[in-house]
């Protein structure tokens, strides 16, 4: 699934592998690799930014250029191995979400669902029969977590909704041309939109960007 720590995962998985399990266990099994897989993540990310902070305070400095290569370069590389084993297994859990596999929204049912996903009971009354089901209350609502206050930022959500997001962002990547929708074309969502060109350091520079590394 994820890179974790070794009793942790092994504890997850002796758990998930008992026949009696119930659907709301699963599920919260699955918050629990997510977020530990998030946080994994997050921790490379810090420890990469170290090397990119160090290679900043060369700038501008005679002889120091490949220093600063070398420590970019570092950068991209710690423990990529790690990050990629992560990123596949939240992939995976991101598509097992929006499929439902285990069919989570029948099986345990909109208000205990709800309970699990800690969705405010005003946000519940304001849902719309098409934002029904698994994918609809943690992708398109994005209503994870809600009874806390959460960024609306691009690629930002609850933990489930991150998966989710990793997993749409691979579908995208590696999907066949002719399988992906013309978001553009007459009748799609951004049919007559206008295209702005955006500066590239300025879309890498947010969270949602490190999703997409």
């Amino acid at each position: 699934m994820t890179i974790l720590k070794l009793k942790l995962a092994e504890k997850i998985a002796s758990i998930a592998q008992k026949p009696d399990l119930s659907p709301s266990t699963m599920l919260i099994l699955t918050q629990r690799v997510v977020r530990n897989g998030l946080a994994k993540l997050s921790e490379i990310r810090a420890e990469r930014r170290v090397f990119r902070r160090e290679a900043a305070k060369l700038q501008g400095y005679p002889f120091t250029q490949q220093q600063m290569d070398y420590l970019l370069q570092q950068a991209r590389n710690h423990r990529a191995d790690d990050m990629r084993d992560i990123k596949q297994g939240l992939v995976g859990m991101g598509y097992h979400l929006i499929k439902d596999t285990d069919d989570s929204y029948n099986a345990i049912g909109f208000d205990r669902l709800c309970d699990l996903l800690s969705i405010n009971p005003v946000h519940r009354r304001s849902i719309q029969h098409d934002e029904r089901g698994l994918a609809g209350l943690i992708y398109v609502a994005r209503l994870e977590n809600s009874v806390s206050l959460k960024s609306d930022g691009w690629g930002e959500g609850g933990p489930l909704f991150e998966a989710c997001f990793m997993a749409m962002v691979d579908w995208i990547k590696t999907a066949p041309e002719g399988d992906l929708p013309d978001l553009f074309g007459p009748g799609s969502p951004f049919a007559g939109a206008e295209l702005v060109q955006v500066d590239p350091l300025t879309v890498n520079a947010g969270p949602a960007s490190e999703t997409l590394q």
